[in-house]
């Protein structure tokens, strides 16, 4: 199987203007480059089974902000085919009173060996307002190759066979990675580069540590966070050189309190919701009332 060549331009990169946004740079930001496969595994990790954290998206037309969608983690110990593995599954919807605007159901799922932290496999399946998308990737972590298998409305699946770039990840993967690296070691203003394998390409993200910064979850608390920009590349859901900000929790558990992004028109928010079965407690500067 060959890679085609280029990457077809589809609805997929253009739609998602809302909830899918911050879904991408949930998954996209997060996953510094590392020099050679073997030391893409962490320590320990900073989740466990069980936890499920959930973000409330908001949308902006100049000064009005509209409740837009919900974006939910869960993460569980599993088995892939005999081998120990993290489960981890992302749910993302719009609320039905803008889906005549534009509809959102999707499902992300990967599998990662617990020994390594190499992605087995991943899924996604996703439909906008019409619009279906169906891939599964396989990582072949020793011949350094992902198989891919991409079904797009009707068309016949696409096969793709892509080049593994040091510690390529999944977009699911790369998140849960970073939360457990050792953060302190990084430096305010030092960028890394993210290798990420989406559909037929792997896409290299920019992540720049801005410094240490106060977030608001959804309900106003105040919980101190390290703060990051992630520049995109040009051919993914973002525009070339677009931004988004995230603001990780400065505490053992490194969830995102905050994501902010630019659009075209307005821009867009994930604000933390709930979180349940957190391996660390969450340290707020504000206790809730």
């Amino acid at each position: 199987m060959e890679k085609k060549k280029g990457r077809q331009v589809t609805p997929e990169d253009t739609a998602a203007r809302t909830c899918l946004k911050v879904l991408a740079a949930l998954w996209m930001f997060l996953a510094a480059g590392m020099p050679v496969f073997s030391q893409c595994a962490p320590n320990q990790t900073a989740f466990g089974h069980g936890e499920s954290i959930t973000y409330e998206v908001v949308y902006s037309w100049g000064p009005i902000w509209i409740r837009a969608g919900r974006v939910k983690f869960k993460t569980d110990l599993e088995s892939n085919k005999e081998t120990p593995c993290w489960h981890i599954t992302s749910t993302g919807r719009t609320i039905s009173s803008i889906e005549f605007l534009f509809k959102v159901r999707d499902v992300y799922e990967t599998w990662i060996d617990t020994s390594d932290f190499h992605t087995l496999e991943f899924r996604r399946d996703i439909y906008e307002s019409g619009y279906r998308l169906e891939n599964s990737s396989w990582f072949d972590y020793p011949d350094g190759i992902v198989i891919s298998h991409t079904k797009r409305n009707d068309d016949p699946i696409v096969l793709d066979t892509l080049r593994m770039k040091s510690c390529t990840f999944d977009m699911l993967s790369s998140c849960f990675f970073i939360r457990s690296m050792n953060l302190d070691t990084i430096r305010e203003g030092m960028s890394f580069p993210v290798h990420i394998a989406i559909d037929d390409s792997v896409y290299t993200v920019f992540v720049r540590l801005l410094g240490k910064e106060n977030a608001k979850d959804l309900a106003g608390i105040r919980y101190p966070c390290l703060k990051f920009s992630a520049t995109m590349v040009e051919g993914t859901v973002f525009e070339k050189d677009e931004e988004a900000i995230v603001w990780l929790s400065d505490d053992p558990n490194r969830i995102p309190i905050l994501i902010e992004a630019q659009l075209i028109v307005g821009s867009v928010k994930a604000l933390l919701k709930e979180s349940k079965g957190l391996k660390h407690p969450l340290s707020p500067l504000e206790t809730p009332r």
